[in-house]
C-alpha cells in the first residue's frame, strides 16, 4: 500500500511541477488539465465513433448521434439509496479514467470540490486501491454515482469560428439535450454559453472576469463583442446598443451573465423579418425615396404586411440623417408605426402628431398589396413614444410629463415612434355607400306617396283636427285672445 501511495504522490507532484514550470504562460491552466492525460499511457490512441442506432429526440429536441469510445464501456446501473444515478464503467484496451472524464463530462463539471478528472480518478482508485496510473488494466470496473441532472456528454465537437474574433470552440450536447459552448481560446471575452433543454431557445452567455482588461487593452470592443455574442457579422442597432451598455458596466474580476434569445439572429424584429421578405422594392413616392420596401405573405407568420426601411445594416442611429422618417411598419391589423429621427428644427416648437400620417398614400399601399381582406382607409392621430432602449426624444425642460403633450418639445438627434391606429376600413365605406343607396332608392321609389301623405296631413291640420290624437286641434293663441 505504501508503494501505491508513493506512486500516487509522485504522479501528483509531476503534475504540480508541470503547472509551476508553465506559470505565467497563458496556456498554463489548460496544460495543467492536460497533464494527467500526458502522464497516463494508453489514452491518446483511443478513437470515437458515432453510434447511429441511438439517434433520436428528447421532448421534441433532436439529438446528435451518440459518440462511443473503444477505450471504455459506460452503462446505466440504476440509482442508489440517495437518489444518485449510478453508471458502471469498464476500462478497455487503450482506455483510462482520464479518457472517461474527458469524454463524458464537460470542463464545468464539479462535484465535492473535484473536477471531472479528479472525480473519476478518485472513483476508480476507491474501487482499485491496488492500482496506480501505470498499472490500470483492461477489464477493471468501477461505479460513478452522479446527482440527477448531471451533464453527461452524448456528443462533442471542436471547431474554429470567427465572429468578431478568431476562436476555438468545443460544443457539447448532453443526453437530455442541454448544450454547452466552451471557448478554448485564452484569453477570451466569453468563457462559455449554456442552453438548457427546458427552453432551448434561450442562451446564457458567461463573460470572462477579464473582460474589462480585454476592453481596456483594445483586444475587443463593442462591435466585435456584438458579432461574437450574437454570432453575426453585421449586428443590428439594438445588439450594438446592448453591447455598449454591457461594455460600460464591465468591471475587472466580475463575471457578467447575459440572456440571449437563440431563436433569432437579430434583436431588431424588422431586420430579422427582412431576410424572409417575399419581395423587395424601392419606394418611389415623393419624400420617401430613402426607404426600401419589404413585402411579406400572411402564411409566413410575420406581423408585418410590409415594412419600408432606411436603416438597413447600419449599426448606429448616428449614421442616419436627421429630420427624416427611417422606418414605417405596416401591420396586418392595419396599425402603422412610423419611426422618425428628430432634427434641429424639431427642438424649436410643437410637433403635430398628424404631420407624419399619410392617409393619401397608406390606403393605396394596402389596396395595392391586396393581402388584407378589409384594408384600412383612414387613421387616427399618432400616439408618440420612445424607441427603447435608446434615449428619449422628449425635452426634459418640458413640464408635461404624460401623454402626447410630453412630446411638444423635442431633442434633436433622437427617435420618436408614432403609432397610428386605423379608424375606418374599406367595409365601413362599403356600408356607408350601401346605406346612402338605400336612402336614395327609397326616396325615388316613394317620392309620390310621401308627397301625397304630407299634403293630406297639411289639409287635415288646416281643418283644425289633430290627426295624432283624434280630437280637434288646440286653439291658437289668437283664438284664445278672441274668447277673452
Amino acid at each position: 500500500m505504501s508503494s501505491n501511495l508513493t506512486r500516487a504522490a509522485a504522479r501528483t507532484m509531476s503534475i504540480a511541477l508541470i503547472a509551476v514550470a508553465l506559470a505565467g504562460c497563458t496556456e498554463a491552466k489548460r496544460l495543467a488539465h492536460v497533464a494527467p492525460e500526458l502522464l497516463q499511457p494508453g489514452t491518446r490512441p483511443a478513437s470515437a465513433y458515432a453510434e447511429t442506432l441511438t439517434v433520436g429526440e428528447v421532448r421534441g429536441i433532436s439529438l446528435p448521434p451518440q459518440l462511443k469510445y473503444d477505450g471504455y464501456d459506460f452503462d446505466p446501473a440504476g440509482t442508489d439509496d440517495q437518489g444518485r444515478s449510478l453508471y458502471r464503467v469498464r476500462i478497455n484496451r487503450n482506455g483510462s479514467p482520464f479518457l472517461v472524464a474527458n469524454t463524458r463530462f464537460t470542463p464545468l463539471f464539479s462535484l465535492d470540490g473535484k473536477d471531472a478528472p479528479a472525480f473519476v480518478a478518485d472513483s476508480y482508485f476507491k474501487a482499485h486501491p491496488e492500482r496506480s496510473a501505470n498499472t490500470i488494466q483492461p477489464g477493471d470496473e468501477f461505479t460513478l454515482a452522479l446527482p440527477p441532472g448531471t451533464f453527461l456528454v452524448r456528443w462533442q465537437e471542436e471547431r474554429d469560428e470567427r465572429f468578431g474574433l478568431p476562436a476555438k470552440v468545443r460544443e457539447y450536447v448532453s443526453e437530455r439535450g442541454d448544450r454547452l459552448r466552451y471557448y478554448l481560446t485564452e484569453p477570451f471575452p466569453i468563457l462559455y454559453e449554456s442552453q438548457f433543454a427546458d427552453d432551448p431557445t434561450k442562451g446564457e452567455v458567461h463573460f470572462s472576469k477579464d473582460l474589462e482588461f480585454l476592453l481596456r487593452t483594445g483586444r475587443v470592443d463593442a462591435q466585435r463583442l456584438a458579432q461574437l455574442v450574437y454570432r453575426v457579422n453585421d449586428p443590428d442597432i439594438f445588439e450594438m446598443e446592448q453591447m455598449r451598455q454591457l461594455v460600460s458596466s464591465a468591471q475587472l474580476g466580475t463575471e457578467i451573465v447575459l440572456q440571449i434569445d437563440r431563436s433569432r439572429s437579430y434583436l431588431d424584429s424588422v431586420r430579422e423579418a427582412s431576410r424572409f421578405a417575399s419581395r423587395t422594392e424601392a419606394v418611389t413616392d415623393p419624400g420617401r425615396t430613402q426607404l426600401t420596401r419589404y413585402v411579406f405573405q400572411p402564411s409566413q407568420g410575420i406581423p408585418y404586411m410590409a415594412v419600408e426601411d432606411a436603416l438597413g445594416s447600419r449599426t448606429s442611429l448616428a449614421q442616419l440623417p436627421s429630420g427624416q422618417v427611417f422606418r414605417i411598419e405596416y401591420y396586418w391589423s392595419g396599425k402603422v408605426r412610423v419611426m422618425y429621427k428628430t432634427g434641429a428644427e424639431d427642438s424649436m416648437g410643437k410637433r403635430d402628431p398628424y404631420q407624419l400620417r399619410e392617409d393619401d398614400r397608406w390606403p393605396d399601399l394596402y389596396k395595392a398589396l391586396g393581402a388584407v381582406d378589409d384594408p384600412p382607409v383612414k387613421w387616427g392621430p399618432g400616439e408618440p413614444s420612445d424607441l427603447e432602449p435608446f434615449g428619449t426624444a422628449r425635452d426634459p425642460r418640458n413640464r408635461n410629463a404624460q401623454g402626447t403633450a410630453a412630446y411638444d418639445y423635442l431633442i434633436a438627434g433622437q427617435v420618436v415612434v408614432l403609432t397610428f391606429e386605423p379608424t375606418r376600413f374599406q367595409s365601413d365605406l362599403k356600408a356607408e355607400r350601401e346605406f346612402r343607396d338605400i336612402l336614395s332608392d327609397a326616396r325615388d321609389k316613394y317620392r309620390e306617396p310621401i308627397s301625397q301623405a304630407i299634403s293630406k296631413l297639411e289639409e287635415v291640420q288646416a281643418a283644425g283636427f289633430d290627426p295624432f290624437h283624434g280630437r280637434p286641434a288646440a286653439p291658437s293663441p289668437t283664438e284664445l285672445d278672441g274668447d277673452e
